[in-house]
């Protein structure tokens, strides 16, 4: 009994303290105090005009989900630009995760052009040019979102459409989210009469300063509308364990650009070619490229995306390259699926067989050359994903980089079938006495390495080619198992 109740104690415990991690930053209904029917929200309890000066807004008395007022957009008349109103919040630390969540009424007066959006912003003002995270909905039903404010207005680039009557004249929740920890942000609406939600994740490692309710347009016709917005929630709750790197968090600044001075993309206690990294984040300055040295565990699943359709983005023309760690091009790709966006896979069967290797991006033009400064790769074609020889240089290992280039801004490289490194990365084979993920302890772990690789052969086995005779077989399991316990 005694058991039981401590466990009932404990169980107390850990739901107070989950409970008590989560902190409300602000809510609202919009009523009165302290706003007033008829005025503008702008000014009160930390809102502030943002884009277009904050104009078509006013609390009203027509809607309500929540008591008697809500926050009304009128957009059937001559105020039919762009218009938000923004509010600041405090800086998320990176163990928090930001949830905010309202609900929106599209009156059926609203034509097909007009649109109504939640926005998270870079800062405390509202401005919609200054959009890290946002969701809309149009009169056509069309729901758009993205890490920019390009992507929640875009005539093509909306990800679903609700059916005719199902949306307007009635409340749907609007939701996003931002994990500080992963990296992960989520945007969703909800409450259509058919039961349909729309959510998508999508990678931002931004840190948002405030956010921002607003209306916008597609397109210059077909543009009237209105809209009522209520009950705004702004909460944050502990955020999930990093399963990405960050170029400047993680790396400690930039990454450089050739196999002596690149990242390794190692945390401790992520065990190498065994955990998952899920996504590269970092900056592009001023004729930069970034070079990352990871575990390619599955070379027909591999996958890195600067697309948004692959939960990537960037705000620059990109370019992708992978490379063996002795410099020799693996891999390379311009432009993808129409777009001036990056896509490595294997399907070209360009990878042909998993370990260490080089992650590189750059802007278009910045090109990889040899020591001669001969080309890798071909400028042309610039779709497909391209194995080398290509160029001129295509054989050799890469000596620098050509093109100069502007900065290009932040990037998050989305990755699939890879893995974090040792802090050995790229090092030649050493033989050691069976601590394959080199934490100082021969255990479990370095047990289930060397299992995992079994079979492999290769120039790119890591550590768990023990006795580097580049072969993963029972010579180096038998070394695990002589030493297993040493150091723990």
């Amino acid at each position: 009994m005694i058991h039981y109740r401590m466990l009932l104690v404990v169980t107390m415990l850990c739901a107070m303290s989950a409970f008590q991690a989560q902190e409300t930053l602000y809510s609202t209904s919009w009523e009165n105090p302290p706003f007033s029917a008829g005025q503008s929200a702008g000014g009160i309890e930390g809102w502030s005009a943002g884009t277009g000066a904050g104009a078509s807004q006013t609390v009203s008395l027509q809607q309500a989900r929540t008591g008697t007022q809500s926050l009304k957009w009128d957009n059937l008349g001559v105020l039919n630009q762009t218009y938000s109103i923004g509010r600041g919040i405090r800086p998320l630390t990176p163990s928090e995760k930001l949830v905010v969540s309202t609900y929106v009424w599209i009156s059926s007066a609203t034509q097909e052009n007009r649109l109504y959006g939640l926005y998270l912003t870079s800062s405390a003002e509202g401005l919609l040019e200054n959009t890290v995270l946002g969701i809309t909905i149009d009169g056509d039903g069309k729901v758009r979102a993205g890490t920019t404010w390009e992507a929640t207005f875009n005539p093509g680039d909306w990800i679903d459409q609700a059916s005719p009557d199902t949306y307007t004249d009635r409340w749907l929740r609007m939701e996003l989210t931002l994990d500080r920890g992963s990296g992960v942000g989520t945007a969703t609406i909800e409450g259509f009469s058919d039961g349909l939600v729309v959510s998508v994740p999508l990678l931002q490692m931004a840190v948002p300063g405030g956010v921002a309710l607003g209306t916008d347009y597609v397109g210059t016709t077909s543009r009237a509308g209105a809209a009522y917005f209520d009950d705004l929630l702004i909460r944050v709750e502990p955020a999930s364990p990093l399963q990405g790197w960050n170029e400047i968090a993680n790396g400690g600044g930039d990454a450089g650009d050739l196999p002596a001075t690149a990242q390794k993309v190692h945390i401790t206690g992520r065990r190498a070619c065994t955990d998952s990294v899920d996504f590269i984040a970092g900056v592009n300055e001023e004729n930069d490229v970034d070079m990352f040295v990871l575990c390619i565990t599955n070379p027909s699943a591999f996958r890195a995306s600067l697309l948004s359709t692959d939960n990537g983005s960037a705000g620059f023309d990109t370019q992708l390259w992978l490379f063996r760690c002795d410099g020799r091009g693996v891999a390379f790709n311009d432009d993808s699926a129409g777009t001036t966006f990056s896509r490595l896979d294997n399907s070209t069967g360009c990878i042909s067989e998993s370990g260490i290797y080089l992650l590189a991006v750059s802007q278009y033009n910045r090109d990889a050359v040899d020591a001669n400064g001969r080309l890798l790769w071909t400028n042309t074609p610039f779709t497909g994903v391209r194995c080398p020889p290509n160029g001129p240089g295509g054989a050799n290992p890469v000596a620098g980089w050509q093109g100069a280039t502007p900065a290009g801004g932040t990037y998050i490289i989305s990755l699939r079938g890879a893995s974090f490194v040792s802090p050995d990365g790229c090092l030649p084979c050493i033989s050691h006495n069976g601590d394959a993920d080199n934490n100082g302890c021969i255990d479990d772990a370095d047990l289930l390495l060397v299992l995992f690789a079994f079979g492999n052969t290769g120039a790119n086995l890591g550590r768990t080619d023990i006795n580097c005779d580049g072969t993963v077989d029972d010579a180096d399991l038998l070394t695990v198992l002589f030493h297993f316990g040493e150091g723990c």
